[in-house]
């Protein structure tokens, strides 16, 4: 039985994530490790990953597990022909101090004259978030940040003799995204996380005395419907 734990906020994590272009399909015999990293490769095909194909039949992946649904894998798992997915790439959010994601589900009144009480079916369900974040120079000002998610950035590194300027346009794009309540790599414990698409954008630039100049960043699902999962993390094996 899994150990109880109580969770507070220093156990959590926010993570974007972005699709490798190589997609990996099973064939029945070899292993994700292999299929990732060549033959005879025991390890490199751990991660998290994105399903892209099902196999028809005899599919590995559960069944109720849908296309553009993430798939955190061992590597030692054996995809048959058919089954397809792409690596997720995860970038830590080391500005981020805190999120949330608040899901709520409207209500549909359906009370009828004969109804002593009223009477309601429910309907389609919203999630809306936001990132806490301290404006952090080399974190939130990077090409991927989310000074760039909002407004042109002009940036200018010098490394010794070399002096490189790199313009990045505003791109409204959806990200994955990787919200912990627990992240942990011991083995024994449970990580708990949950994966979604979403928009990212809105920040504060700015500050006053004596305060952080930090900011509150939106976020608003796009693309697959959240999953929420629960990761017993393996013990080492002789």
């Amino acid at each position: 039985m899994a150990e109880e734990k109580a969770l507070v906020g220093d156990d959590g994590a926010f993570y974007t994530g972005k699709l490798g272009s190589t997609e990996y399909e099973g064939d029945g015999s070899k292993t994700l490790h292999v299929l990732v990293g060549g033959s005879g490769a025991t390890s490199g095909g751990e991660g998290f990953y994105v399903i892209t194909a099902k196999a028809a039949s005899n599919s590995f992946f559960p069944e109720k597990a849908k296309v553009g649904e993430l798939y955190p894998a061992l590597g030692t798992e054996v995809l048959v022909a058919g089954d397809k997915l792409k690596k997720l790439s995860l970038t830590h959010v080391a500005d981020c101090t805190g999120w949330q994601l608040d899901i709520t589900q409207s209500e549909i009144e359906v009370t009828r004259l004969v109804d002593k009480f009223k009477k309601y079916r429910l309907g389609k369900k919203d999630a809306s978030g936001t990132v806490n974040s301290i404006m952090t120079l080399g974190v939130s000002d990077e090409a991927d940040g989310m000074i760039a998610k909002t407004i042109k950035t002009f940036r200018r590194k010098i490394s010794g003799e070399t002096t490189t300027v790199t313009i990045t346009d505003v791109a409204n794009e959806p990200v994955y995204f990787l919200g912990f309540v627990n992240k942990t790599d011991v083995a024994g414990e449970t990580e708990a996380f949950i994966f979604g698409q979403v928009y990212l954008f809105n920040v504060k630039l700015g500050g006053s005395t004596g305060n952080a100049q930090s900011f509150d960043s939106s976020m608003r699902l796009t693309g697959q419907d959240p999953v929420f999962y629960s990761l017993d993390i393996p013990g080492l094996t002789s």
